[in-house]
């Protein structure tokens, strides 16, 4: 029998579903060609189980226990032992007497421990009367009532939800939880092994997973983004499902479902530091050849920005009235603004933020707000946009570009008046364009109308890669170049910020009516 075959069994164990006689007899035979506890271990099991049994509800059980808990012998250990026995049904223990063990060993009969705590918030706005802050902790009964944006939870076993409004979701135990509504990922590690999100018609059990799970009044979606889950609408058995599959549970049962487990953010910022590392084009000069720009933590002597033209053209941008002083315009003929710093490299978390004006008869030029990279394979290059492609999706939106992966909003910029505008990418050994990235418009979160699985690797050093520019398609290298995009951008810009941590919307907030310096 396979591991995920003893793991499937296990969980419709778990779940208070009777195995036939055969399942039970291959089930005994893997766990016992598999333990490793040694006979005295199994015999204080034994005893411990029974005492328990014979004084039901007596505290004895639980002080025995803890005292029994030696360094060496994990948590987790000891829950796999305990399984172990129920899976074989020495006593034919009831299902009440199931739970207890299980709750006690995953620590939910300590006293004053929280069932789960929240570790980071991005745009969250709760519902009247609802709000939560950093830090808060949960405990089993509590609802979290999300109006908007995201919220990251750590519960007591480990296992770590990203919760996105608008939600419902309630507390029930260290690891396990209710979604009465809304969207949650769930990544689990081992210690957490069987975390269980439950709506309203079926659960899903983890089997060492990151999964997705969207939930209504009328049933819920089971999107699985890694490793694998047991799925089980009300009444029914449990399904398996793996990597990249997922189910729909309804009152009619389980209905595979095309994935898209492209539609979910898997992470929240880190704190940022207390002094960010930054860079920030004004714009102010208002007339000349040059930008300079003013920052902390980041090299200053390559920053300055020429105004200049692709080879084999001769058009330039020009000054005009910005939002806080002057600011430039191009004019989408081959113009754009060229400095010497690299860029934020490889999955680093960053945050690109400025000013934009689109004109009203925008059609095509949208390519590129603020771009680097070397264009050259996917994921390579890091660009700020305005989408003009249709092809990607709705045209005037704001766009955040990797080469072949991109996340478009939904909000039309093109009515000729100014808006703030920022992006912002989650670092982390494994960020994806989709799971990884927000966009926000004048200060609020955007919603994406689009997006593609792409991962983030910008590449900053090799022959090929090309510094920041402002208004440049980073795919073309001269005015003759044929491809299917634009060169570059028509509109204005202004007060230009290249920041190298990921800022939360107050921090957004705070650059766009007074600026980077002024964060606290």
């Amino acid at each position: 029998m396979t591991e995920r075959q003893i793991e499937e069994l296990m969980a419709r164990l778990l779940a208070e579903e009777t195995l036939t006689p055969a399942e039970q007899e291959a089930l005994q035979a893997a766990l016992s060609g598999t333990t490793t506890a040694s006979a005295a271990d199994q015999l204080l099991l034994d005893r411990l189980l029974r005492h328990h049994f014979i004084n039901a509800g007596r505290p004895a059980f639980t002080a025995e226990v803890l005292a029994r808990l030696q360094p060496a012998t994990t948590r987790e250990t000891l829950r796999r032992r305990v399984v172990r026995h129920l899976a074989w049904r020495r006593w034919g223990l009831p299902a009440a007497a199931a739970a207890l063990a299980l709750a006690l060993l995953a620590g939910q009969l300590l006293p004053h421990k929280a069932d789960a705590t929240i570790v980071a918030g991005a745009s969250a706005e709760w519902s009247l009367g609802a709000g939560r802050h950093h830090g808060a902790a949960l405990q089993r009964g509590d609802h979290l009532l999300l109006k908007s944006g995201f919220v990251s939870l750590r519960f007591a076993r480990g296992a770590e939800v990203v919760l996105e409004g608008a939600a419902d979701l309630e507390i029930t135990s260290g690891n396990s939880a209710v979604l009465h509504h809304g969207s949650a990922v769930a990544r689990v590690p081992e210690s957490a092994h069987g975390f269980t999100i439950t709506g309203s018609q079926g659960r899903v059990v983890d089997l060492g997973t990151e999964f997705a799970v969207k939930a209504d009044a009328a049933g819920m979606e089971v999107h699985v983004l890694d490793g694998e889950v047991a799925a089980q609408p009300v009444g029914r058995s449990m399904i398996s499902v793996s990597r990249d599959h997922a189910l729909r549970l309804d009152a009619t049962g389980a209905a595979s479902i095309a994935a898209h487990t492209d539609q979910f953010l898997t992470a929240l910022p880190p704190d940022r530091p207390t002094a960010p590392a930054f860079l920030h084009w004004s714009f102010d000069e208002g007339h000349g050849m040059t930008v300079s720009a003013t920052g902390h933590g980041l090299p200053l002597d390559p920053s300055r920005g020429t105004l200049t033209s692709l080879p084999g053209s001769g058009n330039l941008p020009s000054w005009t009235a910005g939002v806080r002083g002057p600011g430039i315009e191009f004019h989408g003929r081959d113009d754009y603004i060229q400095t010497g710093y690299p860029g934020i490299a490889g999955t680093q978390a960053r945050t690109v933020a400025c000013w934009v004006k689109v004109p009203a008869d925008f059609t095509d030029e949208g390519f590129a707000l603020v771009s680097w990279g070397a264009h050259q394979e996917s994921g390579d290059t890091w660009q700020l946009s305005i989408n003009s492609y249709p092809l990607d999706g709705p045209v005037g939106r704001l766009r955040i570009g990797t080469h072949r992966g991109q996340v478009i909003g939904v909000r039309d910029l093109r009515d000729g008046q100014w808006h703030h505008v920022a992006a912002v990418l989650y670092g982390g050994p494994d960020p994806d364009v989709s799971t990884h990235v927000l966009l926000y418009v004048d200060g609020e979160l955007e919603p994406a109308a689009t997006k593609t699985v792409r991962r983030v690797r910008t590449d900053t050093g090799s022959p090929m890669a090309q510094p920041v520019a402002f208004g440049k398609n980073s795919a073309v290298r001269a005015a003759g170049d044929t491809i299917h995009f634009p060169h570059t951008f028509r509109g204005s810009m202004d007060e230009v910020t290249l920041c190298a941590s990921a800022l939360s919307q107050a921090d957004i907030r705070i650059v766009m009516t007074r600026g980077m310096a002024l964060l606290p």
